[in-house]
């Protein structure tokens, strides 16, 4: 008897995993029995962040193709998102004792397809528990960034390996609205972008 203690345990952990699925991603799930097309398929996923810009070669877009790839970060022929050029707007987070920050944020990209790379700025956070070294110690300057994009959402990955940070942001008209990754302290980021010359 004491042996089935586990059980409702893990019944909780499958639904509290799975609850976070949207309807779009259930039924992609329910049209395909295995979760992977092929090994390439799950290699590529494996070694992905879930909240990061994957790393997407053109082999890989075509292997993606022949193999018949389905998921989040499979490229596809959707029109893709145009984040190219600058951004401003705000970020918010938390300091010590819980102590509400925030200041001004900003974003430059340039996009080659589905990829970039840029840089995304968050001023005044030396003092808030969840902004991402890199991005703290650099303050004024930020830090560099890689991204990519789908229809409508963005993903970065900081490209400096010793302090990674992740985020993404969805693409609403004129406004990027996203939020830091990993975390202990919650980070929220809302830029606009900005006219053109």
């Amino acid at each position: 008897m004491r042996d089935r203690n586990w059980l409702p345990m893990v019944i909780a952990l499958v639904l509290v995993s799975t609850g976070c699925a949207t309807q779009r991603e259930w039924a992609m799930w329910r049209a395909h029995p295995t979760h992977f097309a092929t090994g390439n398929h799950q290699s590529f996923s494996v070694t992905n962040a879930v909240a990061g810009a994957p790393r997407v070669t053109p082999e890989l877009m075509q292997v993606a193709k022949g193999e018949g790839w389905w998921g989040r970060f499979v490229p596809s022929d959707v029109k893709l998102a145009d984040v190219a050029g600058s951004w401003e707007g705000s970020w918010s987070g938390y300091g010590m004792m819980k102590s509400l920050r925030g200041g001004v944020a900003q974003a430059t990209f340039t996009l080659n397809g589905a990829l970039g790379e840029g840089r995304l700025v968050l001023r005044d956070s030396q003092a808030a528990e969840g902004v991402p070294l890199a991005l703290r110690e650099g303050s004024s300057f930020g830090a560099p960034v890689e991204l990519a994009v789908s229809d409508t959402e963005v993903w970065i990955n900081s490209t400096e390996t010793r302090r990674p940070f992740a985020a993404s942001f969805t693409l609403e008209g004129d406004r990027l609205v996203g939020a830091i990754h990993y975390t202990h302290s919650p980070v929220r980021i809302e830029l606009t972008r900005r006219p053109g010359p």
